[in-house]
């Protein structure tokens, strides 16, 4: 049975779990800030807005985010999307976005936000099935394995 929701800080322990069942494959995130303790600080926070696909009652997948309001508006900015190596290519990533910009009328969301590494062309080519705009480049904005990458900052009007 799949379930997606939103994350609270009982989910935490599962995230973390995660992450550190595939350490490997989530390596080039932590590399980039994305530690235990950059987690539970994003879990911490008021704008915190992060949900998680359970498969069988075990986390899957994530996307971490944040809900930001101007005025009676809101934006969302995508800070981390991570799917369980063994459940990659069976749509959970395209789910996660969906299930945001399903949230536009409960949350008055207006646009969606985030960036991805130039080299990341599996997130880059999702990103851009889902309808995701390419609004600017940021120059030698991660440093990946001792590699400066250029970070892609896309934009979704919704």
């Amino acid at each position: 049975m799949i379930e997606i929701k939103k994350l609270k800080q009982i989910d935490l322990k599962s995230c973390l779990d995660l992450i550190h069942n595939e350490k490997e494959y989530f390596s080039d995130l932590e590399s980039i800030g994305w530690n235990n303790k950059q987690i539970r600080s994003q879990f911490n926070k008021d704008i915190d807005y992060s949900i998680g696909i359970y498969k069988n009652n075990n986390l899957i997948s994530f996307m971490l985010g944040d809900l930001i309001s101007i005025e009676k508006n809101a934006e969302y900015e995508i800070l981390v999307l991570y799917v369980k190596k063994s459940e990659r290519r069976e749509g959970f990533a395209s789910k996660l976005l969906k299930y945001i910009e399903k949230q536009k009328k409960n949350l008055n969301l207006k646009k969606i936000y985030l960036e991805v590494s130039k080299n990341n062309n599996n997130a880059i080519y999702l990103y851009k099935k889902n309808k995701y705009n390419l609004i600017n480049i940021r120059k030698n904005y991660y440093l990946i394995k001792n590699q400066k990458i250029d970070s892609l900052c896309y934009l979704k009007l919704l």
